[in-house]
């Protein structure tokens, strides 16, 4: 920096004239001899404290920059939070359905043994009937007992195909459930990379904030050293 230099040649000039003078030695010699150097150190000094705001400018960028990863890093991870909520709402419903599907089962088994036990009854009367009938009635017997053996095939038949298809339902809903959990325990782990990934450059950003304030500190420690050079030139000057 060029003010510095300038500062350091005045002060050094003040400080080189006032040595000069004491020692009987010539005041402009002294002056000029002393402007000189204090003009080095300035110029040494200015170097310094630009290289150190340099430094703390572009530590502070890095620190900036990874603040910025996080901000991204934390808006994915809400997205991925609201995909795993859908996603386990959808889940919810999946299992409501298994649960109504499989009480339709137990609906249809408790109606299937309650027509069952009827057609029993019904039997056990007409064998009773058939016992007590005539020789003459054997032939309407056998019928009925044929039309009640149909009946309860068909029945039979029905309820197999409706529980068949019932099952069907809840192997699809569960398969469902399964690749709806496959998908959350997906997603739970991408927050977590996403979480990783913040974490890093949390770590960073701290990092690149702690260098910045050293290198703004090694300037200012520059600048107080040359400020006392400075002063102690200026201090000299009423010598001269």
């Amino acid at each position: 920096m060029a003010i510095f230099t300038l500062i350091g040649a005045a002060a050094g000039a003040a400080a080189g004239g006032a040595i000069a003078g004491a020692i009987g030695a010539s005041v402009v010699t002294g002056a000029v001899v002393g402007a000189v150097g204090g003009a080095i150190i300035g110029n040494v000094v200015g170097n310094k404290v630009s290289a150190a705001q340099e430094a703390a400018a572009a530590a502070t960028t890095q620190a900036e920059e990874q603040i910025t990863t996080i901000t991204e890093k934390q808006e994915e991870i809400i997205g991925v939070t609201e995909q795993v909520t859908g996603l386990q709402t959808e889940q919810i419903a999946v299992q409501q359905e298994i649960a109504e599907t499989r009480q339709e089962q137990e609906r249809l088994a408790v109606r299937r043994q309650r027509r069952q036990a009827i057609r029993e009854a019904q039997i056990v009367r007409a064998r009773q009937r058939n016992i007590a009938s005539a020789m003459g009635a054997v032939g309407s017997a056998v019928s009925g007992g044929a039309a009640s053996i149909g009946s309860q095939l068909s029945a039979a038949l029905g309820y197999s195909t409706q529980q068949s298809g019932l099952s069907e339902e809840i192997l699809q809903g569960q398969q469902r459930g399964m690749d709806l959990q496959s998908e959350i325990n997906t997603l739970y782990g991408k927050a977590n990379v996403l979480q990783t990934e913040a974490n890093i450059a949390a770590t960073r950003a701290g990092m690149y904030s702690s260098r910045a304030a050293g290198y703004t500190q090694q300037a200012s420690s520059y600048m107080g050293l040359f400020t006392n050079f400075a002063n102690v030139g200026a201090g000299m000057i009423p010598y001269i």
